[in-house]
């Protein structure tokens, strides 16, 4: 057998895939230690695979889910005038009698004469505890002075708000005026209480 190539009708023809093998040059020392550590095809496969394990199993940074709220809120006036059943004047003092009934009572109200007192007469009044508060436009000397209880006895003093168990079932009223002990502001201006 030769290995040579040869010709047949004076063509030229490879040698057969046997003995090409053979006539290739022979491969240095070092080559053949590369190639003996070169990676087998089917190895090669299972390379590919790691970076799509590691990819697959790497863990996303958790996402806060936000909610929208896609509701606006509409600032409504409170009504201040509902609960008030009637308002009367005796000397230096206003009396204004509100239904209890239709708790939380909101009031925007106003003192205009430094010595001037204002009663709030909570008729109906029949939860179990009260709460008031007071907050004014600018600083003013004004306090919820005495509550007066449904037995004719009065509490107090307090200061700009107050937290009350109502142990009876009536009319209480919440006497409203300027703080004796301190000094420096007014008792006028406007000013606005919460009941609840």
């Amino acid at each position: 057998m030769a290995l040579h190539s040869f010709s047949r009708f004076g063509q030229l023809y490879p040698p057969s895939a046997p003995a090409f093998f053979f006539l290739q040059k022979k491969k240095s020392s070092a080559q053949v230690g590369l190639l003996q550590f070169a990676v087998p095809k089917k190895s090669l496969k299972y390379l590919t695979l790691i970076p799509l394990f590691l990819i697959a199993c790497k863990k996303d940074p958790k996402l806060k889910e936000t909610e929208l709220d896609t509701f606006t809120v509409i600032k409504k006036q409170v009504d201040t005038l509902s609960p008030i059943l009637k308002t009367e004047k005796e000397s230096n003092q206003n009396i204004i009698t509100v239904d209890a009934s239709k708790m939380p009572i909101r009031l925007k109200l106003e003192i205009k004469n430094q010595d001037e007192q204002l009663i709030l007469r909570l008729e109906n009044l029949s939860q179990p505890k009260m709460k008031a508060y007071l907050k004014t436009d600018q600083p003013m000397n004004l306090r919820f002075n005495q509550i007066r209880l449904p037995d004719n006895t009065f509490d107090g003093p307090f200061g700009q708000s107050i937290e009350y168990e109502t142990r009876q079932k009536g009319e209480y009223w919440l006497v409203l005026s300027k703080n004796n002990m301190a000094s420096g502001e007014t008792p006028t201006g406007k000013f606005f209480i919460k009941i609840e």
